[in-house]
C-alpha cells in the first residue's frame, strides 16, 4: 500500500537545485550580532558573521581541517576559526595561517562566499551569484504608523513550498482553525481572481470570521464579514496579507519560509499593525498567531510526501477554490522546467489567470 503521492523525482530534483537563484531568509537581522551564527540553505551549511559592520554568508567549514567556522569568533573583522586560527575576510580568503612560517598563503585557502542582503528585519543569502529575482517586498517594515513584532522561529518537517501553500489556502481555514479563522458551517470560498507579475501572485479574498479582540472587533459580534484581504505571494517562499479593518485600521502577516533541505524548513514572521500601538499587547499578537501555527503543523507536517507535487497530475484540484495552489504549482514546475532544460530561471509573463497589475 503507498504511503504517499509518487513524486516527479525529475523535476523536484530540477527544482532543488533551481532554488540556488532565489534569495531565502537564515536569520532575523537582530539575532546577528558580534558573534558567528550557524545556518542551513538547501542542505548547504552556512556560518553568518558581522564584518566591517556588513552581514556576510560563507560555507561553514575551514578550507585546513573541515571546522564549522561558526565556532569561531570574529577577530579585527575577520573570522578565525576555533580549531589553528586560520583567519578569513569578508571574500572568504584566507588572510593568516598563524602555525605557517613566513606569509605567503596558498591561493586555494579560501572558503565560498555567499550574496548577503539585509532587507526587512532579515538577513537573506542567495547561492548562485546571480539571483533570479529581487529581494521581496515587505511595505510595513519600515512605516513608522506600524508596530512591527517578529513572531519567534519556527521549524518544520515539511517543505518550504507545503508551508507556503497552507498560508494561502482558504478552504482549510474552517476545519484546522474550527472557531479561530472560520467555520465548519460555513465552508464555501468565494471565487476570487488570481493576478501573477514578474515575481508574485496577487489576489484578494473577503471571508467570515469569527469576531477577535486582537482585530478591533465589536466585543457583542459573534462572527464578521471582512473586507477583502490582499495577499501577495512572492515566489518562491515568501507570502504577504494586509487585511483591513474598520476605522482605516490594517492588520499585516508577512512570512517567509527558507527551505533548509528538501522537506524541512525554517520560517521568519513578522505581524505588523496600524492600531492598538502599545508594546505591551505585543504577546498578545504572537500569542494569537503561535495557537494558529501549532494547529497549521500538525496537519502541514503529516503531508505526503512532504515536498509539494508540482506535476499537477499528482493531487487532486478543485478549480476556483484550489486556484491558488494551482498556479504556485505551476509556476514552480516552470522554474524547475527552466533550469532543468539550461534556460534562466525566472518566469515574468503571466499564466492566463488574470492581466498582471500595473
Amino acid at each position: 500500500m503507498a504511503t504517499s503521492i509518487p513524486l516527479d523525482a525529475v523535476g523536484e530534483d530540477a527544482l532543488f537545485v533551481a532554488l540556488r537563484r532565489y534569495w531565502h531568509p537564515v536569520a532575523f537581522a537582530d539575532d546577528l550580532g558580534a558573534d558567528p551564527v550557524a545556518a542551513t540553505l538547501l542542505e548547504e551549511p552556512l556560518v553568518l558573521v558581522r564584518l566591517d559592520g556588513e552581514p556576510v554568508a560563507m560555507h561553514d567549514l575551514c578550507i585546513h581541517r573541515g571546522t564549522p567556522l561558526s565556532l569561531g569568533e570574529v577577530v579585527d573583522d575577520q573570522l578565525r576559526c576555533a580549531y589553528h586560527g586560520w583567519t578569513y575576510d569578508a571574500s572568504g580568503r584566507c588572510t593568516r595561517i598563524p602555525a605557517r612560517h613566513g606569509s605567503t598563503i596558498p591561493a586555494k585557502a579560501r572558503v565560498d562566499r555567499y550574496r548577503t542582503a539585509e532587507h526587512a528585519g532579515l538577513i537573506w543569502v542567495c547561492l548562485d551569484d546571480d539571483p533570479a529575482m529581487p529581494l521581496p517586498t515587505f511595505p510595513e517594515a519600515d512605516d513608522p504608523a506600524y508596530r512591527k513584532v517578529r513572531i519567534p522561529t519556527y521549524d518544520w518537517a515539511s517543505s518550504a513550498a507545503r508551508r507556503v501553500e497552507n498560508f494561502v489556502d482558504f478552504s482549510h481555514f474552517p476545519f484546522v482553525h474550527r472557531g479561530v479563522l472560520g467555520d465548519p458551517d460555513r465552508p464555501e470560498i468565494p471565487d476570487h481572481e488570481v493576478v501573477r507579475d514578474a515575481t508574485s501572485l496577487r489576489f484578494a479574498l473577503g471571508l467570515e470570521e469569527p469576531a477577535n479582540p486582537l482585530k478591533a472587533d465589536d466585543p457583542d459580534a459573534e462572527t464578521i464579514q471582512r473586507d477583502p484581504t490582499d495577499y501577495v505571494l512572492t515566489m518562491p517562499f515568501t507570502a504577504y496579507l494586509n487585511q483591513p479593518l474598520p476605522d482605516a485600521h490594517h492588520f499585516v502577516l508577512f512570512v517567509a519560509s527558507s527551505p533548509t533541505t528538501r522537506d524541512t524548513c525554517r520560517s521568519f514572521s513578522f505581524c505588523a499593525r496600524n492600531y492598538d500601538l502599545d508594546p505591551s499587547k505585543d504577546d498578545e499578537y504572537v500569542g494569537f498567531q503561535e495557537v494558529v501555527l501549532e494547529q497549521d503543523r500538525r496537519v502541514v507536517e503529516a503531508q505526503r510526501p512532504e515536498e509539494l507535487p508540482i506535476d499537477l497530475a499528482a493531487e487532486l484540484h478543485v478549480r476556483g477554490v484550489d486556484r491558488v495552489s494551482i498556479e504556485y504549482r505551476r509556476w514552480l514546475g516552470e522554474i524547475a522546467a527552466t533550469a532543468r532544460d539550461g534556460e534562466p530561471v525566472n518566469a515574468a509573463s503571466p499564466t492566463g489567470t488574470g492581466s498582471p497589475r500595473s
